[in-house]
């Protein structure tokens, strides 16, 4: 038998041992806990024959050590080798263990971990192609786990391509709600795209993820776009509360504070250019900033 790690594992009594040295004709192991529980458990082996124990274990013994370790060892295949998720990995493994061994494992959330750092390191992702123009998208990756259709628009080979993944059911979601909070990522999207853009709702006490949307940049032109072909999807999509990150605008707003370090002269210029170029949705913010910091320019009034 072996450990995940593809080490050879003795198992007598109940505990678990690996090699640790050899000597003359016989191999000397140690409790597979020796390193992290410190454990002084040892096994003399001749020819696979157990001829002597030496030494106290610090931990009771397991008697589904073997089943445990053959556990391990499905979870690490099947997370290098399938696409399943990591819940279904780890379920798969364990539902045929009695009780008592499925308490000697590790916590749920450890278990998940461990797979998902596998999953990671051995599924490499696909190579990525010279341009947009040129991707070609697995049928495997338009699909959920259910086989049901996640990509839901794909603009085409064109260099400004936009890809929105989502769930019919997500689509009734976001018809319903009253919240959608829209923000996106540069940190997690591949090269050969600009930005990772994700919508979620509020639903029932939660907020929840409803779309994704992979886009090649972050100009106003394709966040328009973005945000009609979600309403050709959802014709009904007509939120009461939307909540964003307007970049631009925190730009702007960020430009007026930075007035205060300019030359006397300068300062009335720099903010008609600023108020030349501010959103005509956040006027308010500018008036409020004009009125009390600059002075709002009437023809009876004297020069700001």
């Amino acid at each position: 038998m072996e450990t995940t790690k593809e080490k050879p594992v003795f198992e007598h009594q109940g505990y678990l041992y690996i090699f640790n040295k050899e000597s003359s004709n016989k191999i000397i192991r140690c409790c597979h806990n020796y390193r992290h529980g410190q454990c002084r458990g040892r096994l003399h082996t001749m020819n696979d024959q157990v001829i002597q124990t030496q030494g106290d274990h610090n931990h009771q013994s397991i008697h589904s050590a073997r089943a445990l370790i053959e556990v391990r060892i499905k979870m690490n295949n099947a997370a290098k080798q399938t696409t399943n998720t990591t819940h279904d990995i780890v379920a798969d493994s364990i539902f045929k263990l009695s009780d008592h061994a499925v308490a000697s494992l590790p916590n749920l959330q450890n278990l998940n971990r461990t797979v998902q750092q596998i999953c990671q390191k051995h599924q490499n992702s696909l190579p990525l192609p010279a341009n947009r123009n040129s991707l070609v998208i697995d049928p495997l990756f338009t699909e959920t786990n259910r086989n049901r259709t996640f990509l839901q628009f794909d603009s085409g080979p064109i260099d400004q391509r936009l890809l929105i993944f989502s769930a019919k059911k997500k689509f009734k979601i976001l018809e319903n709600t009253n919240y959608i909070y829209l923000d996106g990522t540069f940190s997690v999207i591949p090269e050969l795209y600009f930005q990772f853009y994700s919508i979620h709702v509020a639903y029932l006490d939660h907020i929840l993820p409803a779309a994704y949307v992979v886009l090649s940049g972050k100009r106003q032109r394709l966040y328009k776009t973005m945000l009609q072909e979600i309403i050709n999807l959802v014709p009904n999509f007509d939120p009461l509360n939307v909540m964003v990150d307007f970049e631009n605008t925190a730009h702007q707003i960020r430009s007026l504070p930075a007035l205060a370090f300019l030359p006397t002269n300068d300062v009335i210029p720099t903010f008609d250019e600023i108020k030349a170029q501010f959103p005509i949705e956040d006027e308010s913010v500018l008036k409020y900033f004009e009125e009390n910091y600059i002075g709002v320019k009437t023809p009876s009034s004297r020069p700001r």
